[in-house]
């Protein structure tokens, strides 16, 4: 260990000396049988030193006459302030909350981690040989298969493996395919929607149409007039109002794409639970002319740091898209997506579903009835039974900033309506609140609606 740390020492002290030009150019360095004696070091010690500085081109070496230097340009060092640190945006570092009601979490307390790494030592025994190759860019064909089987029996989508693209994301998923348009499109999306999804949208440089919500969701009568090439939406839960599109305005809305050869970008991102009811058909189910692009997440149903996110595409579009990403390579985790298919197909993911699908129901339960019994009158829960969030209306003097600052200031994590709509809502006696309930533990449910009682009525 002390030879090593010498030869780094003897390594480093030379390659600066040559940089700050304490040699001359083609001057000849020690030889090795001396420095040895000088350091008190091996001479295989020295030896490794000087090969390493000739492999990196600051020596070179002349037969039986030994090291020199090489002729080098003096580095140009502009100054010699110190490195300030990098200051992030205060607004985009995330606090350690006490309680938290955002809608983008999920528990992972009961997540079968034993399971998950007994299948992740399985994926490298069974797939070293792919996962040792370069990826194709759809994803591997057996975690597409899991998938066309999972969501033909619960969401209705009969596709075929060939037809799914597996990313790391909704966003490079929506990237690629827009990407292969040589021209932007316009796209017509819910507003309140994915504030995210809009801005991905608006930095590609799409043309982005916002669509008013009725009571039966997006207004289709606006996106008649607005006549976008694709419209995006949440109809099984639509996000974040909740609404559930019934099925006389998901026909009229797939009957218009067809008639115009448009089509509808269908984001299921939490389909899977639902309570009191069975689960919603998917749009992409009552289609029956390749109108509809299908896009699913495992971010709700597993943990959204798994990163692992899926979009169906219809055939019209399927050869322009696979003709455009050719030569890509995906940007998915290859252990985590061999993982994810053993996962599936070992009936672990229904297994843990089914569980999850128990727990949330009891937090959502027993968040309404402690909130009706502290608010009462004052507020109007709009529970759609579905997801893993709910809109709650409150009557409050407090703006949707003040809000926001007092429940940072209280430790609490919580989104208002304001963060996903396009324009500044209208400052009424009612503001609406995003509560999500996955991460919050149940013995916190009570004194965390207490602790938003303080903040409303403080």
């Amino acid at each position: 260990m002390a030879q090593t740390y010498k030869y780094r020492e003897i390594y480093l002290k030379t390659k600066q000396d040559i940089l700050s030009q304490q040699y001359n150019s083609h001057e000849k360095l020690p030889s090795k049988r001396q420095l040895a004696n000088d350091q008190n070091v091996s001479i295989n010690t020295v030896k490794n030193a000087y090969e390493q500085l000739f492999a990196e081109g600051y020596i070179y070496t002349k037969e039986r006459q030994g090291y020199f230097v090489e002729a080098l340009n003096k580095l140009i060092i502009q100054d010699h302030r110190i490195p300030q640190p990098i200051h992030n945006n205060p607004t985009k570092i995330k606090s350690s909350y006490r309680y938290s009601f955002s809608h983008m979490t999920t528990d992972i307390s009961q997540f079968p981690i034993d399971l998950w790494s007994k299948h992740t030592k399985e994926a490298f025994r069974l797939f070293q040989n792919e996962m040792s190759e370069i990826p194709i860019y759809k994803g591997p064909i057996e975690l597409r298969k899991s998938i066309a089987q999972l969501i033909s029996y619960k969401r209705g989508v009969t596709c075929y493996p060939d037809q799914i693209i597996v990313s790391s994301g909704t966003a490079n998923l929506l990237s690629a395919l827009f990407n292969t348009f040589s021209n932007n499109q316009k796209i017509a999306m819910e507003n309140p929607g994915y504030s995210r999804m809009r801005k991905l949208f608006i930095d590609m440089g799409q043309d982005v149409v916002n669509i008013p919500l009725d009571q039966k969701g997006l207004s289709v009568n606006r996106v008649k007039s607005e006549q976008p090439d694709f419209v995006v939406t949440t109809p099984s839960h639509q996000f974040p109002t909740g609404t559930i599109m019934p099925i006389s305005r998901r026909i009229e809305l797939l009957n218009w794409v067809t008639e115009h050869n448009k089509y509808i970008i269908e984001d299921d991102y939490d389909s899977e639970y639902k309570y009191g009811t069975d689960n919603i058909p998917s749009l992409y189910s009552l289609d029956k002319n390749d109108r509809v692009i299908y896009l699913g997440t495992f971010s709700k149903t597993l943990m959204p740091s798994l990163r692992v996110s899926y979009m169906v595409l219809p055939y019209p579009l399927l050869y322009k898209f696979d003709l455009a990403t050719d030569t890509a390579i995906t940007d998915l985790s290859l252990i985590n997506a061999y993982t994810l298919h053993l996962f599936i197909k070992s009936g672990n993911y229904e297994k843990y579903i089914r569980k999850m699908h128990h727990i949330y129901t009891e937090k959502r339960e027993l968040f309404l009835k402690v909130l009706n019994k502290e608010f009462k009158e004052d507020i109007s829960i709009y529970d759609m039974e579905a997801g893993l969030h709910f809109l709650l209306s409150i009557k409050t003097s407090l703006t949707y900033q003040e809000i926001e600052q007092k429940a940072h200031d209280n430790s609490i994590e919580l989104y208002t309506l304001r963060r996903f709509m396009v324009d500044e809502p209208a400052n009424s006696k009612v503001k609406t609140l995003i509560i999500g309930f996955a991460k919050i533990e149940l013995e916190d449910i009570e004194p965390a609606i207490l602790k938003l009682k303080e903040i409303i009525y403080e």
